[in-house]
């Protein structure tokens, strides 16, 4: 999962760009075909949670290294509209897919802290290798001019090969840890476990609120404080950084809490930090505000790390094993949600009132920080307790 972050950190930084400089389209048709195909590629999310559960999360998982690395590796072949969707919906399906089958694939691997421990050390694997891949895109496209972005999606092709070799020379769970076979109610089965879509539901909006870094405060930056875009690339990577660096250490700190609780407090957090974003526009411009937005981004990044491990073990935790894969697929489509509904409503609540993006993030979080205590007592008791003893 490295390799394929340091693939993706290649040209998620570029993507309109990467694409518009390999395939030599306009930059208009770029941008309507590739919103094209990530609507198209939505379906690959439920067809995933159903092929996990059919097969097994590493199978689906190598699965979607192969049709990305086939996707980058024909991006340079395409001169036209019709397969530049085609060719952005198979790399867009095989993003989507690989969410739940990794999300799987770890709760296959590990149980109870464990789980936790692994999920935040993919989280911290994933934002050095993102860093890397940024890095080495930056140098490539310097480098090498409009040749480097053929080279990047060389690359990144490359990397999906190498990282479906090493999770097949893996000793993972495989065929062999397939769920027991039983009566399956599939998708309604999953919609109708109440408790677990009140925990999708509360997912939700800490998934607008990580959003937030990437579409909302840029928006609110430029808009409402003036800021310039190289002080938001500044609070990017500070992000970056304290992430990769903190994520182990925070999950050491909650080894002994409720996954509920842990998620509630990280709420909390998050509202806090978004009551110093909206802060910010009443302090005076120049170094006191810079400073402002640095001391949010660091409340928001310890929200951020608070969040994470304990949300995907609790979600996995609460997955029947032989439903996993759809539970999963369903908890993930949060964030596909999330990224549809982000820029246009975070836009249009900037527009009417800078401070009411923030206020009514943080009415949506206090509502989901309430909804995960309620939930403590009525979700699997294997999900909730962490079952670690402090070491």
């Amino acid at each position: 999962m490295f390799v394929d972050a340091l693939g993706n950190g290649l040209y998620v930084p570029l993507t309109l760009l990467f694409i518009q400089q390999v395939t030599g389209l306009p930059a208009t048709t770029v941008g309507v075909g590739v919103t094209v195909a990530a609507t198209l590629g939505l379906a690959a999310n439920p067809l995933a949670g159903v092929l996990i559960d059919r097969f097994d999360a590493r199978t689906v998982l190598v699965g979607t290294y192969v049709i990305r690395a086939l996707g980058f590796a024909l991006y340079p072949l395409v001169d036209a509209f019709g397969p530049l969707v085609a060719i952005a919906a198979v790399i867009s399906a095989g993003d989507r897919a690989f969410y739940p089958a990794s999300g799987s694939y770890v709760a296959a691997l590990t149980e109870g802290g464990d789980r936790d421990r692994l999920y935040a050390l993919q989280a911290t694997a994933r934002n050095v290798a993102f860093g890397l891949g940024g890095l080495l895109s930056a140098s490539a496209v310097s480098l090498a001019g409009q040749t480097g972005f053929t080279l990047i999606a060389a690359l990144n092709a490359a990397s999906f090969v190498l990282a479906s070799a090493c999770l097949l020379l893996s000793r993972g769970p495989g065929k062999g840890a397939r769920r027991p076979a039983g009566k399956s109610g599939g998708y309604r089965q999953v919609l109708a476990d109440r408790p677990f879509m009140g925990l999708v539901a509360a997912e939700q909006a800490f998934t607008l609120a990580h959003l937030i870094l990437s579409i909302g405060l840029p928006l609110y930056a430029v808009s409402a404080l003036g800021a310039s875009p190289a002080m938001l690339g500044i609070l990017y990577t500070i992000n970056t950084l304290l992430v990769a660096a903190g994520q182990l250490p925070v999950r050491r700190l909650q080894r002994r809490a409720r996954r509920t609780h842990a998620m509630a407090l990280a709420g909390g957090v998050f509202i806090l930090s978004f009551a110093l974003y909206a802060a910010t526009a009443l302090i005076p411009p120049g170094l006191p505000r810079i400073s402002a937005l640095v001391a949010a981004t660091l409340v928001f990044t310890l929200a951020e790390l608070v969040h994470r491990p304990p949300s995907a073990a609790l979600a996995a935790g609460a997955a029947p094993h032989a439903l996993r894969g759809r539970y999963l697929a369903v908890h993930q489509m949060t964030w596909a949600v999330g990224q549809v509904v982000a820029p246009a409503g975070f836009s249009a609540l900037v527009a009417a009132s800078p401070p009411l993006l923030w206020a009514s993030l943080g009415v949506l979080l206090a509502f989901a920080c309430a909804g995960l205590l309620r939930l403590s007592s009525r979700l699997p008791a294997e999900a909730v307790e962490v079952g670690e003893k402090a070491r």
